[in-house]
C-alpha cells in the first residue's frame, strides 16, 4: 500500500530549493574567480550551470509525467533499461548520493553553527548527529510536521538571502564594487586553456546545483504528481539560478579579485567587506540554513528510493511500502549517513567521486528520453511541446557526460571510485537476484 499524498507544489517547489542551496553556492566562486581570472566570465559560468540545471529539470519533468512514481533513477531505469541498470542507480543512491550527501551537509553545519554558537567545545560530529536524528524523526514519524518546518526553514533562508542582497544594493553607490580581473599572466593565453578552465569552473559549480530533480523521490505521495512534480523542478530550479546570479555578483565584485581568487570562503569575506561583521555572521548564518535544509531535503525524498526497490524483490522485504516504510527506510537513510559522520570525518574529500558517479547516473537516467522507444506522447499536462524535451535532454546529457570527464580526467580516482560503485553493486545485485529466483519472486 502506497503512502496517501500528501505533498503539494509549495512543499516541493521548497524541496528542490532545499536540496539545491547548500554550502557549495558560498565557496566556489572564490576558485572560479581564480581559474577564470574575471567576475565576468565567473557569471558566465553560473549562467551555464543553471541552464544545463534546467535542461535537466525540463527532462526529469518528462520522466515524472511517464512514471508519477516515487523511487527517482531507480524506477526509471528499471522500467527502461532492466533491473541490473535500475539498481545501480538505486545503489549508487544509497551508497554515495544521499548517504554522502547528507553527511558532507551536517559536517558543514556543525563546521559553521559551532563557532557562531559558542558550541566549539562539543565533541566533532556531535552537532551534526543530532541534525540528521532531529530530521530523521521528523521526516519518519511526523512527516506533515517536518515539511512544515522544512518550508519553514527555507522561507528563513530565503529571507535572510534577501536582506544580505538588499543591503548589498544599499551599498551600490558608496562601495567600491571591483569588476577588474586578476592580471593576465600572458596576452598570448591558448583559447584551448580558456575553454577547459571555463568547462572545469562549470564542473564545480554545477555541484552547486545539485538537487534540481528532487522532487521525483517522492511523487507517489504528492497531489496531482504529473503536474506537481514537473512544475516544482523547473520552478524551483529557475528561482535558484537567479538568486545564484544576484548573490555571486556581489560575491565576486565585493572586493578586487586578487583578495578573493582562491578563497574557500568567498561569501563570508565579501560580506565582511560590505557591511562589517555583522553581515558576516548574517551570511555565516545562511550558510548553516544552507546545510540545514539541505539534510531535511535529502532524509525526506532519498529513503523512497529503497522502497521502490524493496517492492521490486531486490532490496530486504522489511523495507516495502506500506504503513510502516517511511519510518523504516528513513531510519536506515539517517543510521548510514550518522555513521558517515562518526567514522568518516573528512568526508566532504569524496564529494568530488561522489558527484561524479551521480552526474553518470542522472546522464543515463535522462539519456533514457532519447532513445528510438521514448513516447513523447506521454506528456500528461505537458507545458513544453516535444521538441523542447529532446534538445533538453540532449544538452543535459552531453553537458553532464562533459563534466564528468573533465573530473576523471582531474583527478583519475574519481573514475576508479565509479568503477568500484558499479562492481560492487553488481554483486549486491547478483546475490538480492539469486534470493528471489529461489524464492520464486
Amino acid at each position: 500500500m502506497s503512502p496517501s499524498p500528501r505533498y503539494g507544489l509549495t512543499t516541493l517547489t521548497g524541496v528542490v530549493i532545499a536540496s539545491m542551496i547548500g554550502f557549495g553556492a558560498f565557496t566556489t566562486s572564490g576558485y572560479s574567480l581564480a581559474s577564470l581570472g574575471t567576475p565576468q566570465l565567473v557569471l558566465w559560468a553560473w549562467l551555464a550551470g543553471g541552464v544545463v540545471a534546467l535542461c535537466g529539470a525540463i527532462s526529469y519533468g518528462q520522466l515524472a509525467r511517464r512514471l508519477p512514481l516515487s523511487g527517482g533513477e531507480y524506477l526509471y531505469l528499471s522500467r527502461t533499461l532492466g533491473p541490473w541498470a535500475g539498481f545501480q542507480a538505486g545503489w549508487v543512491s544509497l551508497t554515495a548520493g544521499f548517504s554522502g550527501a547528507i553527511a558532507g551537509s551536517a559536517i558543514v553545519f556543525e563546521a559553521y553553527l559551532a563557532p557562531l554558537a559558542g558550541l566549539t567545545h562539543l565533541p566533532a560530529g556531535t552537532l551534526a548527529v543530532g541534525i540528521i536524528l532531529l530530521f530523521g524523526i521528523g521526516h519518519g514519524w511526523l512527516a506533515r510536521p517536518a515539511a512544515m518546518a522544512q518550508n519553514a526553514v527555507v522561507m528563513i533562508k530565503l529571507l535572510v538571502l534577501l536582506i544580505f542582497l538588499l543591503t548589498a544594493a544599499s551599498r551600490w553607490s558608496s562601495h567600491a564594487w571591483s569588476w577588474s580581473g586578476l592580471p593576465e599572466n600572458s596576452a598570448d593565453d591558448l583559447i584551448g586553456r580558456r575553454i577547459l578552465d571555463f568547462a572545469r569552473s562549470v564542473m564545480w559549480i554545477s555541484l552547486s546545483y545539485a538537487g534540481f530533480n528532487a522532487g521525483i523521490y517522492v511523487a507517489a505521495e504528492t497531489r496531482d504528481p504529473e503536474r506537481t512534480v514537473p512544475r516544482s523542478l523547473w520552478l524551483g530550479t529557475i528561482l535558484v539560478t537567479v538568486l545564484y546570479l544576484l548573490l555571486n555578483m556581489v560575491f565576486v565584485t565585493a572586493l578586487p579579485a586578487s583578495e578573493i581568487a582562491g578563497q574557500k570562503q568567498v561569501a563570508a569575506i565579501a560580506a565582511e567587506a560590505i557591511g562589517g561583521q555583522s553581515l558576516k555572521t548574517l551570511i555565516s548564518l545562511v550558510v548553516c540554513l544552507g546545510t540545514l535544509s539541505s539534510v531535511a531535503g535529502m532524509l525526506m525524498t532519498g529513503p523512497r528510493v529503497f522502497s521502490r526497490m524493496a517492492d521490486d524483490g531486490l532490496f530486504p522485504r522489511w523495507f516495502r511500502s506500506g504503513p510502516s516504510a517511511v519510518q523504516r527506510t528513513v531510519g536506515l537513510q539517517a543510521a548510514i549517513a550518522v555513521t558517515l559522520v562518526l567514522f568518516l570525518r573528512d568526508y566532504l574529500s569524496l564529494l568530488d567521486y561522489l558527484s561524479s558517479v551521480l552526474a553518470l547516473s542522472s546522464a543515463v537516467t535522462v539519456g533514457t528520453l532519447l532513445l528510438p522507444s521514448g513516447d513523447w506522447s506521454a506528456s500528461g499536462g505537458s507545458r513544453f511541446p516535444a521538441p523542447v524535451y529532446l534538445i533538453s535532454a540532449g544538452l543535459y546529457v552531453v553537458a553532464t557526460l562533459t563534466v564528468a570527464v573533465l573530473m576523471a580526467l582531474d583527478d583519475p580516482r574519481d573514475l576508479l571510485g565509479a568503477v568500484v560503485t558499479l562492481l560492487t553493486g553488481t554483486v549486491v545485485w547478483a546475490v538480492f537476484e539469486s534470493g528471489r529466483r529461489r524464492s520464486g519472486g
